[in-house]
C-alpha cells in the first residue's frame, strides 16, 4: 500500500470540525497552520492549560480560538490533532477517543507501553479513526524510496539488514526545541526513535529482540533482531556536535545496498498528506489504517524494550579482558 497520493485536498460533504490539543511551536507552526488552511476542515482552535498560550496560538494561524476546558473543545469537534508531550498526549488521546472523537496522533504515542495500550483500547472500543503522523512516511521522497525498496525485495528476495542514523541537535541556536524538557530527559531514543522505527518497520519483518548501549551525550545505539533473521540498527541523538547533524537510512540484501539521505524540509506538506489520509479514512468509515494507534503502540514497545536494556546493571554487561 502506498502511503502517498497526488495532492488533491478538495472534499465533498460537510467539513470536519477539528481542534489542536497543544499550544507550543509544533502545535501552531505545523498542525494548526496546516489544518486552518484546508478547505475541507472547519478549524475550531487550540486547547491548552494556559489561556494566553491557547489564544496566542489561534492568533498566530488566524483561525479559531483558545480553549482551556477540554470537555468544551471535545463537544465542539469531530476530531482532534494532538501536538503535546508524549506523557500528556496518551491520556488525552484516550479521553478523546472515549468521547467518540477521531484522533490524529503525534510521535511517540506514549513513554510507556501501558499508556499506549490505554489509547489502543479506547480507540478500539469507540470505533474511531486513529492515525499516527510520522513525518518520513508522508514525505514524497521517502515514500517513493520505500516503494522502490519493496519492489526490489519482491524481485530479488527480502532485505537482510538495515540501519538508520538520526543525528540532530536541540542545542542549535534558535532551535524551537531547546526548552523541551522531555527531549532533554529522554534523548534521541524517544525523539528520533519513532522516525527510525517507522522506516525499519516498512522495510523489515517485526522486531523480536532488542539490545543497546549508551554513547556520549544522549546518544543511543540500538540493535534489533527481526522475525526470520534480519538485523537492524539505529544510532540516535538530539545533541549531535556542530557539523555532524545528518540523518540517513540504508538497506541491504540480494537486491543490493541502497542508502537515502533523509529530508529535513517539507514538514508542513507531510502534515497535509497525513491529514489527507486521516480525512479519507474518516469519510470511508474506516476504523483502521496502517499507521493507526496500534502501529504507534508497537513503536513504543520497541523503544521501551531498548530503554530497559540500556538501563541494565553494569555487572550484566560483557567486559573485554585486559591484555
Amino acid at each position: 500500500m502506498r502511503l502517498h497520493s497526488r495532492d488533491d485536498r478538495r472534499r465533498a460533504g460537510p467539513r470536519l470540525r477539528v481542534a489542536v490539543l497543544g499550544t507550543g511551536y509544533w502545535a501552531w507552526w505545523c498542525h494548526g497552520s496546516v489544518l486552518s488552511a484546508r478547505p475541507d476542515i472547519d478549524f475550531v482552535g487550540f486547547w491548552g492549560r494556559d489561556a494566553h498560550k491557547a489564544a496566542n496560538a489561534a492568533a498566530r494561524v488566524g483561525r479559531g480560538r483558545g480553549f482551556t476546558d477540554l470537555d468544551e473543545v471535545l463537544d465542539a469537534v469531530d476530531a482532534v490533532s494532538i501536538a503535546l508531550t508524549p506523557d500528556v498526549q496518551a491520556p488525552l488521546a484516550a479521553r478523546a477517543a472515549r468521547a467518540g472523537k477521531h484522533v490524529l496522533l503525534d510521535k511517540p504515542l506514549a513513554l510507556d507501553v501501558a499508556a499506549a495500550d490505554e489509547v489502543v483500547a479506547a480507540v478500539a472500543r469507540s470505533g474511531v479513526t486513529s492515525l499516527n503522523f510520522l513525518t518520513y512516511l508522508f514525505q514524497a521522497e521517502v515514500t517513493a524510496w520505500l516503494d522502490d525498496m519493496r519492489d526490489l525485495a519482491a524481485a530479488h528476495g527480502r532485505w537482510e539488514g538495515a540501519s538508520v542514523s538520526c543525528a540532530g541537535s536541540i542545542d542549535t541556536p534558535g532551535s524551537p526545541y531547546s526548552d523541551s524538557a522531555w527531549r532533554r530527559a529522554r534523548g534521541g531514543l524517544w525523539d528520533w526513535g519513532p522516525h527510525a522505527l517507522s522506516l525499519l518497520f516498512a522495510l523489515l519483518p517485526p522486531v523480536e529482540r532488542v539490545s543497546g548501549v549508551r554513547g556520549l551525550r544522549d546518544t543511543a545505539h540500538v540493535t534489533m533482531e527481526h522475525a526470520g533473521g534480519p538485523v537492524s540498527s539505529m544510532t540516535l541523538t538530539v545533541t549531535a556536535p556542530e557539523g555532524t547533524q545528518e540523518s540517513t537510512v540504508a538497506v541491504w540484501g540480494p537486491g543490493g545496498r541502497h542508502t537515502l539521505s533523509l529530508p529535513t524540509g517539507t514538514l508542513r506538506e507531510a502534515c497535509h498528506r497525513a491529514v489527507d489520509r486521516f480525512v479519507e479514512a474518516i469519510a470511508r468509515g474506516s476504523r483502521s489504517h496502517p499507521l493507526d494507534a496500534a502501529h504507534a503502540r508497537r513503536i513504543v514497545a520497541v523503544l521501551d524494550a531498548a530503554e530497559r536494556h540500556l538501563a541494565r546493571p553494569a555487572e550484566q554487561r560483557m567486559t573485554v579482558p585486559a591484555p
